[in-house]
């Protein structure tokens, strides 16, 4: 509580602005989930063979997992020095990683359709939504369904960072009376720190927003879900439909926060991940990429204009 009260003393205007803008994006977001919720249209089942389930899954965690990883390390070793790597290059190692793995899962979506699932899975009549997988996505995306799944996700992300700073307390009070072992450190990911570190007029921080704004949002979406998720869901197919979709969201969820590997946004990346799998099945993946383009843009704008209040 002292750290909390320490960090409120120094906020100024832009900070207090975060927090606004902030909460009432989130308190939309409610209205917006209710919306969400009182949409017609119901989720068709998986007919995709078992092949390709495994084939999507595993291309999916391949792409995000090793060739992302492997492609960023040789990129970096190009920008070493004596004193290592040079870290005004870091992101430029990261972006081409994720240029890599997202042309790989491009191209295996190419060499087999049925591995990278473009389409929404909502059952319509619209005429528009005929046609290639691709075509769908692209019909089905728009401004204002882009809108409604980000003010969506503010208020799922707040809700699950207040559970998560609450558990972390509760833990934290827990652990100073001897009942329980201490908490993993509530800490802001890497990539927090990096960005705060960085000056905007400089070519690092122009290579963190290409690689935070469009090479990770279109990469993850691309591995988790148009392929980890719908691979999943395929493999369950053969139990009934209704668990084995909750079931595949469930896990591409704690997926997608793991490979985060952030303790203290654990909780609010497993919602994330969870919800984008609706967005997937409700307007494809093409949308759920402006989402997640758009979440991380909004961010990454108030880690620079409200440094205090961003990170609490």
């Amino acid at each position: 509580m002292d750290e909390f009260a320490q960090s409120l003393e120094a906020f100024g205007p832009w900070d207090w602005a975060c927090v606004v803008a902030n909460l009432l994006s989130a308190f939309l977001g409610i209205f917006a989930l209710k919306c969400w919720r009182n949409l017609p249209g119901k989720v068709t089942g998986a007919t995709n063979s078992v092949s390709d389930a495994v084939l999507s899954l595993c291309t999916g965690l391949l792409a995000f997992g090793i060739i992302f990883g492997v492609v960023t390390g040789i990129v970096s070793q190009a920008f070493s020095t004596h004193f290592g790597i040079s870290q005004a290059h870091v992101f430029t190692a990261a972006f081409c990683g994720q240029l890599t793995a997202t042309c790989a899962m491009l191209g295996m979506g190419a060499v087999a359709p049925r591995t990278l699932d473009w389409a929404p899975s909502v059952e319509t009549d619209d005429p528009k939504m005929a046609g290639s997988a691709f075509r769908q996505a692209l019909h089905g995306f728009s401004v204002p369904r882009v809108l409604l799944g980000l003010l969506s996700i503010f208020a799922l992300g707040l809700a699950a960072t207040l559970v998560w700073k609450g558990f972390h307390v509760a833990w934290e009070q827990l652990a100073l009376r001897g009942w329980a072992g201490q908490p993993p450190a509530d800490e802001p990911q890497d990539i927090v720190d990096a960005v705060l570190k960085t000056d905007v007029d400089t070519w690092r921080f122009f290579t963190i927003t290409l690689a935070v704004t469009i090479g990770a949002p279109i990469m993850e979406e691309l591995a988790f879900r148009g392929m980890v998720y719908p691979g999943l869901r395929r493999l369950g197919a053969a139990a009934s439909e209704g668990p084995a979709r909750w079931i595949a969201i469930i896990l591409t969820g704690a997926l997608f926060s793991a490979a985060h590997q952030s303790p203290s946004a654990a909780l609010p990346l497993f919602a994330f991940g969870a919800f984008m799998c609706l967005v997937r099945d409700r307007y494809g993946l093409l949308t759920c990429m402006a989402v997640h383009c758009s979440f991380n843009a909004w961010n990454l704008l108030w880690l620079k204009l409200a440094p205090n209040a961003s990170t609490l």
